[in-house]
This record gives C-alpha cells, structure tokens and sequence, in this order.
C-alpha cells in the first residue's frame, strides 16, 4: 500500500511538472513583447490552423490584427509569423547559416529517402551540389525538345477543344501535360498521359495531391507531443512492417501496402526505373534529372568518402520531390496564367504581339528564355496567385538575434506571403490587387516576391518550370485566344493544402 501511494504520488508530480511546463512555454513571446492570439493550452494555436479552410488568409487576418512580426504556437512550439522583409532577408539570407533548414513533417522523417526540402544542412549541400548540373542552361535547353513533345501532344487536345467549339477545363489537360512532361524530364519514361486517361500514375499522383499529410493523426500528434515522434516513428514502422508479414502470409486477406498506399507504390516505381538505368549501360544516357543524379551517385570526390555522393535513397527521394512538386504546382500555375489570359484581354493582346514578333523562329528555350512581357506578366502571376505558404519555413539552428529579437533555438519562422505580395509599400503605387505586370519594371526589394522561396534553399527546379509554363503559354498564343468560359468564375474556386489550387479553369478558344 505504501509502495502504491509512492508511485502514484511521483506519477502525479510527473504529470503536475509536465502540465507547468507547458504553461511555461507559452510565456515565450509575451517575455519578449511579440503580440499575438491567445493559445489555447496544450493545442497552442492548431485548433484554429486545423479548422481552418484557408490557412493563408488566417495569416493574413492575424497580421492586420498584430502587426507584422507576431507569435503563435504549434502545440507549445513557437512560430514566427513574418511580414517584415528587413527580418526575413535576415533570416533567408545574411543568416542563412543559422536557419538553413526547413520545417519537416513528421511523416516526411519517416521514409529513407530523405530530399532536398527534408535533408538536413549538411546533405542538403551534398544533394544540392549534386543536383545543380541538372538545371543548368545548357542542360534545360537539352530537355527543351523534351517538352516541346509534350505540348504538341496538348496542341492536338486543344484542336479538338476548339473544334467542339465547348467551354472546357483546361486544367486538367494541364495537371497531365505537366505529369508528361516530368515523366520525361525526371526519369526518363515516355508517357502519354494525355491521352492514356487511366493511367496509373496519374491516378496515384492525383490521390497523392488530395492528401494533407499536415493533418493525419500522426503528424497531428508528433507536433502536438514533440518528445514522442521517436515512439510514432516506432509505431508506424511496426504497423508497415506487421501488414507486410500479413499480406506474405494470407496475401488473398491483407492487400499490399505497396499497391495501396499511392506514396509507396511511386517510389517503387522510380526504383524499377533506377534499376533498369543501373543494369542496363549499353543504351544511349538520356538527358534528364534522374542520369544526373545517377552520375552523381557514381562519381566519389577528392576524399573518396561514401557520404560525398548521393545515395539510392536519395535518388528515389528527390525524383519523387520532383514528380509530385513538378506535376501539381506548374499545373496550378498554368491555371492561373490561362485565367488571367481570359479575364484581362488587353494583357494577352501584350503577350500576343510578343510570341508573333517571334513568328519565324521555335518557341523554344532560346525564344521563349527572351520574351520580356511574357517574364513580367508571369512574375505578376506568381505575385498574385503563389501556389504555397505553409512550405516556405526555416528553423532557428542557434539562438540568435534578428532585428533586435532573439530567436530561440527550435523556433520557426514562417513568411506571412499574401500579406507580402500584397504590400502597397513593396508594390505601390499601383494598386496591389490589380494585375499589372509592368509593376515588375521596378525594381522591388529582394524579399518582395517570395513564390519559389528565396536565399540558398530556394527552389532548385525554378527555371525548369519557368521554361514549361513560357514554352506552353507561346504555343497556345500563337493560335488561339482565350476566351472566358460561362463557368469560368464558379470553378475558379481556390483548395488550400500542400498548393493553393482552382477547382478547374473553364474557357473557351478561338482560333487566331
């Protein structure tokens, strides 16, 4: 009896120790005099991330209320939220060595194959010196001819569209011309999704795009439970581990993982590939991302050390990143782009004259790469409509100083991008909410525009997609207008998860 009340006594002490500090750590920005909403105990600020519909425009309603530095907690994490451009460039760039990774989700530090947004500081450098040759100019303007395949295969679809004389949505002919175009680009597999309808990749792409890792119970309890990701880590490798032992077993009962989970069954796939590319060094090396990652793998540095080159894992990783990134934000962009042709006829006028200047020449990568008006009317497109918030995140390596304030180490910081991109003291003294490409002329401060991130870890596959979305807008404006549809304005209804997407752009065309 004595022993029991001894036990229960430490558990209660454990418990009332655990509960203080909880409390504690929400003392953390008003110690520091950083505004903010009210945290909720234990769930800091989730409740309202995680029921919320637009994450972005919560953020942007929090920054009207508090200003443009202000704190809120993910579970009793601290989160910077940033709208201040002198503090961010400080952080994404003059500090970058104290705030050179991103924030992962837990579910992303389960898999092996770690990648360029889920490696830490040291083999994101491996991984990033390894990559780089891949988007190089001479590089893209290999894989131009690549793409150029692709979007003839698009320019047939739309014959037809405008044949038909129908509204359609052009998005998804965009969601598979850009799967296409990675297939080929990334790995080397000649694909046809735009007319294959059903075919498995695209199907398990798409499924892979309608999931929020950010809200599955696991992730949901490692940011809540920090100290217990360990033990989820366990969990989930068990529970992978016990379905693979039941389907050997009774394979007719329990369906294998690999099929059924869409993440498991691509990466699968971009092994089968990898496999065939290793065996089989009698045919031609194909120009793409993955052969260059291969011939990183194959190549050992000076010091002839293993972790110097990249590993399969790696491989399959940033194939993987590539695919997924590549497929749904070019697609969502190209979307955006296709709207605003439709709805401001003057500016596609602009671009018209553009690509017809050009009458005599490809729209290749040399073409396209020198289209001034077309540079500026997509930087306006990526002002106004940029594809992600939650993504852009860095976290503190080492206490610090930034601006006068002192960042802890474990703390995040996350750029408030709406209310930066909407900013009429950054993108005055034309009003920021209309679309005016010409704002572009000016010169801006560097953290102005933020939608392939900034500093050393921004996005490596920027000029690649860049190149698609120019090579694709050329072709169509050289033989059509785009035209509104009727339903143009309902589907243009915007889902925030992973990327901030329409429901579907409907319009018409009209053979020039």
């Amino acid at each position: 009896m004595f022993i029991t009340l001894i036990l229960f006594t430490c558990f209660v002490s454990l418990i009332t120790v655990y509960f203080l500090t909880l409390k504690s750590r929400y003392s953390y920005f008003r110690v520091r005099s950083i505004p903010g909403p009210s945290p909720t105990f234990f769930f800091g600020h989730f409740r309202t991330i995680w029921s919320t519909k637009f994450y972005s425009r919560q953020l942007q309603e929090w920054t009207r209320k508090f200003g443009s530095i202000y704190g809120l907690f993910e579970g009793t994490r601290p989160l910077y939220i940033v709208s201040d451009v002198d503090f961010l460039q400080q952080v994404f760039v003059h500090q970058f060595s104290l705030f050179s990774s991103h924030r992962v989700s837990f579910l992303y530090q389960l898999s092996k194959s770690v990648h360029l947004i889920s490696a830490g500081p040291s083999r994101w450098r491996q991984q990033r010196h390894a990559i780089n040759p891949a988007f190089s100019a001479a590089k893209l303007k290999l894989m131009a001819p690549l793409i150029d395949q692709c979007i003839e295969s698009l320019m047939k679809k739309l014959f037809k569209m405008n044949n038909e004389n129908k509204e359609f949505n052009i998005y998804e002919l965009y969601q598979r011309l850009t799967m296409d175009v990675i297939c080929h680009c990334a790995f080397g597999i000649d694909t046809d999704m735009q007319n294959d309808v059903d075919n498995d990749l695209m199907t398990k792409a798409a499924v892979i795009f309608k999931q929020d890792i950010e809200r599955m119970p696991l992730s949901k309890l490692s940011y809540l439970m920090p100290w217990s990701t360990s033990l989820l880590a366990q969990f989930a490798h068990s529970q992978i581990a016990l379905f693979h032992c039941l389907h050997k077993i009774a394979p007719t009962i329990f369906p294998d993982l690999v099929e059924k989970i869409p993440r498991l069954w691509l990466i699968s796939k971009v092994q089968e590939v990898i496999d065939v590319r290793t065996i089989d060094t009698s045919t031609t090396k194909r120009v793409d991302l993955l052969q260059t990652m291969l011939d990183a793998a194959a190549t050992r540095h000076e010091d002839n050390t293993d972790d110097k080159k990249l590993s399969n894992d790696e491989i399959k990783g940033n194939v993987f990143l590539f695919m997924v990134a590549g497929f749904d934000t070019t697609s969502t962009m190209l979307g955006y782009c296709t709207y605003v042709l439709a709805t401001q006829p003057d500016i596609q006028k602009k671009l018209q004259a553009e690509v017809d200047d050009q009458h005599e020449k490809e729209l290749d990568y040399d073409t396209v790469t020198k289209m001034e008006y077309m540079e500026l009317f997509l930087r306006e497109v990526h002002r106004m409509y940029p594809p992600s918030v939650a993504t852009i995140t860095r976290v503190c390596e080492q206490t610090t100083t930034v601006c006068g304030h002192t960042i802890e180490k474990g703390s995040i910081i996350q750029p408030d991008i709406f209310t930066i991109h909407y900013n009429s003291d950054l993108w005055g003294p034309e009003d920021p909410n209309q679309f005016i490409p010409e704002r572009h002329s000016t010169e801006r401060h560097p953290l102005a525009l933020l939608a392939f991130g900034v500093g050393p870890r921004s996005c490596i596959g920027m000029r690649f997609a860049l190149m698609e979305i120019k090579m694709t807008l050329a072709h169509i404006l050289r033989h059509y207008t785009v035209l509104p549809g009727e339903h143009l304005q309902e589907g243009f209804q915007l889902n925030e998860a992973f990327v901030i997407q329409p429901n579907a752009i409907n319009i018409k065309l009209n053979k020039r």
